[in-house]
């Protein structure tokens, strides 16, 4: 009874669509899943038929990009409704603004003597958010670099010679629309972008009801000590693979150890 609760798919920065992380995680045997593309559900309805059709239960997702005291902060909205009208047009706010940063990205590049049309970035996006993963693979395409990976390690990663920064919003703004839409707000993968326990504890008292405990960045230590905050504070948990697909960048889907039970009780928490 193993889950996977972060991943990513064509819909923002992924490599795989809905359906085919569904086959992945059948593959692998996991029972639940949640796709929680970058400021986007518009996969989620692909995932819930495929989910349908291989028998593995879907919770929606959605990962926003936020900032706190000038740093990152990732915060995933479990259970929201892809239908709700008012998340949906702050989620398409926020896909305008990448729209305009991949365009500075690939303005970037050209200078570096790297052009590229934003048309076939543009198809490599398709119907979900424009995002770094469609650069990188049209630079790999027309043979600026060796493979995506190189794209990102060279050029539109952050500290990057092309890279430009993305909107955020602060946290309680985004937790306050998740809970709009129906949802629960966890802090994403906290060991990323923050190291201090008691300032991350006393970010966890602004209103999230869970925190993403499993993660491939997080070692023993962190896990121990986040499980600690979740039990004083009494937070739900949450854990997953962050698969976007890259080789050699992303651990599998299902490559952590993920129980069930931590799902049923977001469940219930979404019931009650």
């Amino acid at each position: 009874m193993r889950i996977d609760l972060h991943m990513h798919s064509t819909f923002s920065d992924g490599l795989f669509t809905p359906t085919q992380l569904v086959e992945k995680a059948d593959k692998k045997k996991l029972v639940a899943i949640s796709l929680t593309d970058h400021d986007c559900l518009d996969g989620t309805h692909e995932a819930v038929s495929a989910g349908k059709e291989y028998g593995i239960e879907i919770l929606s997702g959605v990962e926003l990009s936020c900032e706190f005291k000038g740093r990152d902060l990732h915060i995933l909205g479990y259970g929201v409704d892809p239908d709700h009208e008012e998340f949906q047009d702050m989620l398409r706010r926020f896909r305008d603004t990448r729209e305009k940063r991949g365009l500075k990205i690939i303005e970037k590049l050209g200078k570096l003597g790297m052009s590229i049309d934003p048309d076939d970035v543009m198809a490599k996006s398709g119907p979900g958010a424009l995002g770094r993963p469609h650069i990188a693979a049209v630079l790999f395409e027309k043979g600026h670099v060796r493979s995506p990976n190189e794209a990102f390690d060279r050029y539109i990663a952050e500290g990057g010679p092309a890279y430009v920064p993305k909107y955020k919003m602060a946290p309680p703004e985004a937790i306050q629309h998740i809970r709009r839409a129906g949802g629960l707000a966890f802090m994403a993968h906290p060991g990323i972008f923050l190291s201090d326990m008691d300032e991350m504890a006393a970010l966890l008292e602004e209103g999230f009801d869970g925190v993403e405990v499993y993660h491939s960045k997080h070692d023993a230590e962190m896990v121990k000590g986040l499980i600690a905050i979740a039990e004083e504070k009494d937070l739900l948990i949450s854990g997953g693979s962050d698969y976007h697909g890259f080789t050699n960048r992303d651990l599998p889907i299902g490559a952590l150890d993920i129980s069930y039970d931590l799902l049923q009780k977001i469940n219930d928490r979404l019931a009650a």
